[in-house]
């Protein structure tokens, strides 16, 4: 305890006439514990008397202090009067207290009284000194609501481009906006669903409004009921923005703009609705809409643009999807422009009357306004020499990081600079024995049976084995392998297909998204026990070293590993450090992991280790038990093809396919693995 007190303090009258004030702070029960001695009046009485009480009253609170532990906390208060039942009044400050036991002998005999003070005391103060906000809202997001000032500062001729999303996405809006900072766009804004988002936001310098939901700061998980109330945030900004009267272009945060959109659709001035699409293949080979009704696949509400004629749609779409929760925004809003669609003929610019023959609407070209399967899959942008607008990643796999590989494959995600760089290294490799396995990696038969699907195995099994090999030698040398490029024979769906999903146009075989093979979010991306599962196996993307974000010096920073036969001169047999020579050391094939490890030592100081083939790269784990575990590891990277016309029609594919009498994922055993569906 420190008593504070001075002798002016005991001597000099204060503006109440009063000769003394003193306050015993205690420090003690973790800083909560406070006595205070108010009002004391001392009417004469020695210097020593004084100083008595004094210390006799700090000691006192130090042994309740010391007592007290958990107990409720005591403040003496003086109380010359007092009376019982109608309760206690403080006659110096003339404000009620409370009664509590009276304690007698206080100065100059004067009478005091010891209030118990609880924990929900402090609580119901603080809150009375503290009222929460009358509407509900943080003060961060209070000031950061959307209103007419924000817009007006913000639009770009009158047009305002908006995303939102929440903390577990705030790679992709730092993503998203970067993309359409260099496209030139000043005019966007990015809603923030939660306070963590919203203040990282700020902190960048990016334009940001409130749009706090409630919802959960992870993934919203795509068709969960999370995911559908995200949807309708999303449709209720249309709707502020409108009223705010500014033409909308509405893009979710799996959108990268690639080119300014604002002079696009500057350019069809009498559109009321302009809309992405699901359609599959082109109607038109330039940027124009594309045509209707042979483009009348689904509309995606990925990309849209709304004028302010449009508010009475998006009035009664909001009222369809807050009626019924099983509603899906996108179908809801499908539904809702059919109605009553009337064709324009000989519209110039591919223009029909939707709601009603009320709106005039138009379907965004699919190659400039790409969805995942023509951007990604089709690359149907490359196909009739466009320079695309956005690409939206749809039609994909593997969840939240499936998108994110997506876009780092084509060097569109914005990572850290940590990304292009590892504590280790990295190893690549090239894929040799392609050519005779793509001739017949194509349709078989062109009908849904396993008749068909044999020479699409062969391709990316091959692939698959000397991937394996690859992550063994990461897992050993603590590196992160660089995947190549992995080529498919047939496309991948949800649904029956014969190579190809049903309105789609494109050559076969073809280069393939990473995750049409690979499991990436339940998978690769996984923390694992090495206890149980063996060291991690980082990874990156086949289009990495081609990076314009990647340092010089970690590319050019590379030794080339050969893979020689036993007996070569100069070929490394793991007894010793391969001699490193012209930026090559020579490593026998088939050496098992201690030996490989000892054969790249002498080369462990370089970013890069490039092997000329992982073919009899990799001759095992010298501890069995080691590859028990990297066995269990590895088992779920595959993801499966789908679908043959069967029930189920979906087949998985196995890392471990070629080993005889191996047990996979579902613990079925193989001798020799064949494509079977299910399970």
């Amino acid at each position: 305890w420190r008593c504070c007190i001075t002798d002016a303090d005991l001597t000099t009258p204060n503006d109440k006439g009063e000769n003394m004030f003193y306050r015993a702070v205690s420090s003690y029960e973790k800083g909560k514990a406070k006595a205070r001695a108010y009002h004391s009046r001392f009417h004469g009485g020695s210097f020593l008397k004084y100083l008595f009480f004094l210390l006799a009253l700090c000691f006192v609170g130090l042994l309740v202090a010391l007592g007290s532990g958990n107990q409720p906390i005591r403040k003496l208060v003086h109380m010359p009067h007092f009376t019982f039942g109608g309760g206690c009044t403080d006659p110096l400050t003339g404000m009620a207290v409370k009664c509590g036991t009276i304690i007698e002998g206080g100065p100059n005999d004067e009478k005091w009284i010891e209030e118990v003070i609880t924990e929900e005391d402090m609580k119901k103060e603080e809150a009375k000194a503290n009222p929460p906000p009358v509407d509900g809202l943080t003060t961060l997001e209070r000031d950061n609501k959307p209103n007419k000032k924000m817009v007006e500062s913000v639009a770009q001729d009158g047009y305002l481009v908006v995303t939102w999303a929440n903390w577990h996405y705030q790679d992709f809006v730092h993503t998203w906006v970067t993309h359409i900072k260099e496209c030139g766009v000043t005019g966007y804004l990015v809603g923030a669903m939660d306070d963590k988002l919203m203040q990282a936001l700020i902190d960048k310098g990016f334009n940001t409004f409130s749009m706090r939901s409630g919802l959960t700061e992870a993934d919203f998980g795509w068709g969960t009921p999370t995911f559908a109330k995200m949807g309708r945030e999303k449709i209720r900004l249309i709707r502020v923005f409108l009223e705010l009267d500014v033409t909308v272009i509405i893009s979710d945060v799996d959108v990268l703009w690639l080119r300014n959109p604002i002079p696009y659709f500057h350019g069809y001035p009498t559109a009321d609705i302009l809309t992405s699409s699901d359609h599959l293949t082109n109607t038109v080979d330039d940027y124009q809409l594309e045509r209707w009704p042979q483009a009348a696949s689904a509309a995606n509400i990925g990309i849209m643009m709304f004028r302010k004629p449009s508010l009475e749609l998006v009035n009664e779409w909001i009222d369809i999807i807050e009626k019924d929760s099983q509603v899906w925004d996108q179908n809801a809003f499908n539904d809702l422009f059919r109605r009553g669609l009337v064709m324009v003929k000989d519209e110039p610019q591919h223009l029909f009357m939707a709601y009603h023959g009320k709106l005039k609407m138009g379907i965004l070209p699919v190659a400039a306004f790409g969805s995942g399967h023509t951007f990604f899959t089709q690359r149907l942008y490359q196909t009739l020499n466009l320079q695309p607008y956005a690409l939206h990643a749809t039609f994909q796999f593997s969840g939240t990081p499936g998108k994110r590989h997506r876009m780092r494959e084509f060097m569109l995600f914005e990572d850290p600079p940590s990304y292009y760089d590892h504590s280790v290294g990295f190893i690549t490799y090239s894929v040799e024995g392609l050519d005779p396995l793509l001739k017949d990696a194509g349709p078989a038969t062109g009908r849904m049976h396993l008749d068909n699907v044999q020479g699409h195995f062969k391709l990316v099994n091959h692939q698959l084995a000397l991937l394996r090999n690859a992550f063994a030698i990461t897992s050993v040398l603590g590196r992160a392998v660089v995947i190549p490029q992995f080529y498919c024979g047939l496309d991948r769906w949800w649904a029956p297909h014969a190579g190809r999903i049903p309105g789609s146009h494109f050559q076969l075989p073809f280069p393939c998204p990473l995750d049409h093979v690979l499991e990436l979010e339940s998978g690769l991306t996984q923390e694992l026990d090495p206890a149980h599962f063996g060291n991690p196996t980082e990874f990156r993307e086949f289009s990495f070293f081609a990076n314009s974000r990647m340092p010089e010096a970690v590319r050019s920073n590379k030794v080339v590993v050969e893979i020689c036969p036993a007996g070569q001169p100069d070929c490394s047999d793991g007894l010793t450090p391969a001699a490193l020579k012209d930026g090559r050391v020579k490593v026998q094939a088939g050496l098992q992991s201690e030996r490989l490890r000892t054969a790249l030592s002498s080369v462990h100081a370089f970013k890069v280790l490039e092997f000329t083939t992982m073919t009899n790269a990799f001759g095992g784990f010298t501890d069995l038990s080691d590859w028990d575990r990297f066995a269990n590891r590895i088992k779920g990277y595959t993801s499966l093809w789908c679908c043959v016309a069967a029930h189920p029609g979906h087949v998985h594919y196995d890392m471990l396919w070629d080993i005889p009498n191996h047990v996979d994922k579902f613990g079925r055993r193989w001798d020799q693995w064949e494509p079977k569906t299910g399970p």
